[in-house]
């Protein structure tokens, strides 16, 4: 769970630099990259860390063979998305790949031993109609009323959209908040 929200906070950290990037001067840029990079590194050795500790298991090779395979991919993309945040590259190639990764680190959190398994679209998910089971709820947390029950829905996936474009004064803002974040950044 660390492993993925750090992950998260890598993909936001990447937007952000890439939305900035107009903003600063290359050599900034490239540094920003260079520590996205690093940090991509640094979570790459967790998972394979991870990877390690489940293979040292009891039978850890035959009972987490799913996960161990899953994980393996994990590293795998990351070690791509490594090189391309070294290029330096924050752009949708980048953005592209830690998602991926996200979504990797998401199945193996939906890996439950108690919801009965199941395959397909969400692997682990069993097809349980109780909501706290779904996969996309997997995220959130216990919150403050214990005795909330969420709404099951069917959503339709959206793909192959690489989001909307954002009208100029909006771009216009964020550009002026983005230059003025950096400023402070400076003066401190």
């Amino acid at each position: 769970m660390q492993i993925l929200e750090a992950e998260i906070n890598l993909r936001d950290e990447t937007r952000v630099a890439e939305q900035s990037r107009p903003a600063v001067e290359r050599k900034e840029y490239e540094e920003q990259a260079g520590k996205l990079s690093k940090t991509q590194d640094e979570l790459r050795e967790r998972v394979e860390a991870v990877v390690k500790r489940l293979n040292e298991l009891p039978n850890g090779a035959e009972e987490f063979a799913y996960e161990i395979n899953l994980l393996g991919n994990v590293a795998r993309v990351m070690v791509e998305t490594t090189g391309i945040l070294a290029q330096p590259n924050t752009g949708p190639q980048a953005v592209a790949a830690e998602t991926e990764i996200i979504e990797m680190l998401l199945q193996a959190k939906r890996c439950n031993p108690k919801s009965g398994g199941g395959g397909g679209a969400s692997p682990g998910g069993g097809g349980a109609k109780d909501p706290a089971q779904q996969p996309a709820l997997a995220l959130i947390g216990a919150g403050a009323n214990e005795h909330a029950r969420a709404e099951v829905r069917d959503v339709p996936q959206s793909s192959g959209e690489a989001g909307r474009t954002l009208p100029e004064e909006f771009r216009a803002g964020l550009d002026e908040y983005f230059n003025r974040l950096e400023s402070r950044r400076k003066t401190r």
